[in-house]
């Protein structure tokens, strides 16, 4: 009988995960795009069943995802997270499952992040308990959500706290007679005139340069006074101007 001493199957193991590690490379560059990629730690955690219908997910286009997944309070990047499946529509009900969720974990959220696992906005918020048990499976059920891409700008950017554009624009009557309340923004905005330059849209789909109001919130336009440029020097708004090209370059979608 040969007895194999701990070095060496520590090098049989590390070579075995190397050899492993190159036929998962080779698979990707074969197969292309991942449908719904998951990032997720190795250290023991407990399980979460999210559910809910999300809607108007597929009006995302460009560098963003919409993810569940779980955040503490020391960085904006995901400990853990799985993209919301693509095959998610407005009466479809979907269930999420993030094992491993570390013990470390403040929050479990739906939230768009950018490409390097980046919280760009939350959308919903669960606060772990504190006494959270690694043996008992935490389940949510978030209802309906608008996780779409116009919906994304409304929340964080019209109506957000921050940037709070509504307050301004609160009627047809207001601000250059543009009201940008959540019940009325979308209808004002696309395809529309803009009140302050007759020979302007204010959003013309799939072009965010010619569109008014992205001119307006990047570079100014001499037909408005009040400069909407700082509203977005803030690292928590800035990535917004990406996603509202991006929304407007992808055809403006509700």
């Amino acid at each position: 009988m040969t007895i194999h001493s701990t070095h060496s199957m520590k090098k049989s193991i590390t070579f075995i995960a190397a050899l492993c590690t190159l036929g998962m490379s080779f698979t990707a560059c074969d197969d292309g795009h991942v449908d719904d990629p998951v990032y997720e730690h190795t250290s023991d955690g407990y399980e979460v069943q999210i559910t809910g219908t999300f809607k108007s997910l597929d009006t995302w286009t460009g560098a963003y995802s919409v993810v569940a997944g779980a955040f503490d309070d020391e960085s904006e990047y995901s400990l853990i997270q799985k993209v919301l499946p693509s095959s998610a529509t407005d009466s479809t009900t979907e269930v999420i499952t993030l094992s491993n969720v570390s013990i470390d974990s403040k929050t479990l959220e739906i939230a768009v992040v950018n490409t390097l696992r980046k919280r760009i906005a939350t959308i919903y918020s669960y606060d772990i308990p504190e006494n959270q048990r690694l043996d008992d499976t935490i389940k949510i059920n978030v209802g309906t959500l608008n996780v779409g891409m116009f919906g994304a700008i409304d929340q964080f950017i019209f109506q957000g706290t921050g940037t709070n554009c509504s307050r301004c624009h609160s009627s047809a009557e207001g601000a250059g007679h543009l009201d940008l309340t959540s019940a009325n923004a979308y209808a004002s905005l696309v395809g529309k005139t803009a009140y302050k330059d007759s020979t302007q849209t204010r959003i013309l789909p799939g072009d965010a340069e010619g569109s008014f109001l992205y001119k307006v919130i990047t570079q100014g336009d001499e037909h408005v006074s009040y400069s909407h440029q700082g509203l977005f020097t803030d690292e928590k708004y800035a990535a917004f101007l990406d996603i509202i090209a991006s929304w407007i370059n992808g055809g403006a979608k509700e």
